[in-house]
């Protein structure tokens, strides 16, 4: 393995080698569109098993609102809502999804089983933004969806249950933990958002910062993109991230909208709740970002999982460390949802 500061929590986790030994051999197709149809297959089986967990449908709404506009009224996204059912004229405070892949694949679906549930029994709404993808629309069109879905879900909240004077939490994993990170910085700037701020953010298996850019002083704790020993286990390959910005992608490197990890301050965010896998090539940016936000005076409470892949959680729900993910997943958001005191 790398010398990363960091290396000890590469050691792969028993459960976890175990089931890797008996699976197939799964490449991404080097083209992205392609890659969308391995990607779901590979999440189909995961949430099989999260739909068994659902509520009753009668203790939950989904709603579609696929004409939200962006880019100035010249397009628009679907953001879907899920709320709980309530039968006194109760609303919600709102969390708000951004779905991972890599900027290029997934899908709003990919987290909606754990979010309705959760929802359903913690008390919120959820909106999962379906966010236009690269290569097709590359930076910055991604990270401008999200931020103006987010403004079209706190203008409209009270028409699905939500309000916002009672929470507005962001989160995303990987890719969607990028584009989180960087609404939260667009939303703390942005006069909109004055006296209707974001009150916590979750970042799950983040990717913070594009790999052209790692700033000189952070070279030394950046080393996990560099993983060796048990790579084939760390559901991440070296040249995805690489190919992921500089062809997919096409942000200039060092654009903190692309690299959260880049802009100039990180004070007076919210308070973040952040999941790292620890066999993972994003796991040394995912601590040090932390560690930033900490720094900066930002509340943080922080998990990572020892010898588990990229995405694990998803992938294999049956592991242990699957379990305790969604467990601190729970406590986190109650954390969240209640300012952040504890």
């Amino acid at each position: 393995m790398s010398d990363s500061l960091h290396a000890h929590y590469g050691v792969p986790d028993p459960e976890y080698a175990a089931l890797f030994a008996t699976l197939p051999e799964i490449d991404f197709p080097a083209d992205p569109v392609a890659g969308r149809q391995v990607l779901n297959a590979i999440l189909t089986t995961g949430r099989a098993a999260s739909k068994e967990k659902l509520p009753d449908a009668s203790k939950y709404t989904i709603v579609d609102h696929p004409n939200v506009p962006v880019a100035g009224g010249t397009a628009h996204i679907l953001v879907r809502t899920i709320t709980p059912t309530s039968t006194d004229g109760s609303t919600y405070p709102v969390f708000y999804w951004m779905h991972g892949g890599g900027f290029v694949m997934g899908t709003i679906e990919m987290s909606q089983d754990t979010l309705t549930r959760l929802g359903v029994e913690l008390g919120f709404t959820v909106a999962l933004v379906d966010y236009r993808l690269a290569p097709e629309h590359p930076h910055p069109i991604p990270v401008t969806d999200c931020f103006e879905g987010l403004k079209w879900v706190v203008s409209n909240a009270s028409f699905f249950g939500g309000d916002i004077s009672k929470g507005l939490i962001i989160g995303g994993d990987s890719a969607g933990g990028s584009l989180a990170a960087a609404v939260a910085h667009l939303a703390r700037d942005d006069p909109f958002f004055f006296g209707k701020q974001v009150t916590g953010q979750v970042l799950h298996i983040p990717c913070v910062v594009d790999p052209r850019a790692h700033p000189e002083k952070y070279k030394a704790e950046l080393r996990s993109l560099d993983i060796v020993e048990h790579a084939n286990m760390a559901g991440l390959k070296r040249k995805f991230m690489f190919d992921i910005y500089e062809k997919h992608l096409k942000n200039p490197p060092e654009d903190p909208t692309a690299s959260p990890l880049l802009f100039l301050s990180h004070a007076n965010l919210p308070p973040a709740f952040i999941q790292i896998s620890g066999l993972d090539l994003l796991r040394d940016e995912g601590l040090l970002y932390e560690k930033v936000l900490r720094e900066a005076g930002v509340k943080t409470k922080l998990h990572v999982y020892q010898g588990v892949s990229h995405g694990f959680h998803m992938g294999f729900p049956q592991l242990a460390a699957s379990k305790r993910f969604e467990e601190d997943y729970r406590n986190g958001l109650l954390w969240l949802l209640g300012g952040a005191k504890a």
